[in-house]
């Protein structure tokens, strides 16, 4: 296609922009750039943005998979995924949890970078600590048990 090459320069200047506007720790490589947004609940988020020849794609690790209650985690992020604009949760072939969007190269401008990663952090944010309670409860309850043994507050995440 005759036009892809255009678009995916000008996609990789909208990237390189966004990380050099944005005070996040960022690394790239060749048509990979490696983020770490800061959250509230899920206090680190790596991102990788990646350019192909005709989307833009953003892949984030969002938690392990789950060690309890796996049907109650997925369909809380099924659900979710019904009021994502550009994101939806994935299960990697290893049963880790992602969250993966992709946009076509042609429609990778600023503020739909901007939307993508900033509803990435938002999405991860507010689902994060609910998905965690499901799939470990029997683990977050070990922990506060020990908590309380030792004299330690409890976990936020309770």
């Amino acid at each position: 296609m005759a036009g892809a090459a255009p678009d995916v320069a000008r996609a990789r200047a909208v990237v390189d922009r966004w990380v050099a506007n944005h005070d996040v720790p960022a690394e790239r490589d060749d048509d990979r750039w490696m983020v770490t947004l800061a959250g509230e609940h899920k206090r680190t988020v790596g991102v990788t943005i990646s350019i192909g020849d005709h989307t833009l794609t953003v892949q984030s690790f969002f938690m392990r998979a789950p060690d309890e209650d796996r049907a109650g985690v997925y369909s809380l992020l099924l659900r979710r995924n019904l009021r994502s604009y550009t994101l939806r949760f994935a299960q990697h072939p290893d049963g880790d949890v992602l969250l993966v969007g992709v946009l076509p190269i042609a429609a990778v401008t600023d503020s739909e970078l901007d939307r993508m990663l900033g509803q990435l952090l938002s999405v991860a944010d507010a689902t994060f600590n609910e998905a965690l309670r499901l799939g470990f409860a029997g683990y977050i309850e070990r922990e506060q048990a020990w908590r309380r043994t030792v004299g330690l507050p409890r976990n936020p995440i309770t």
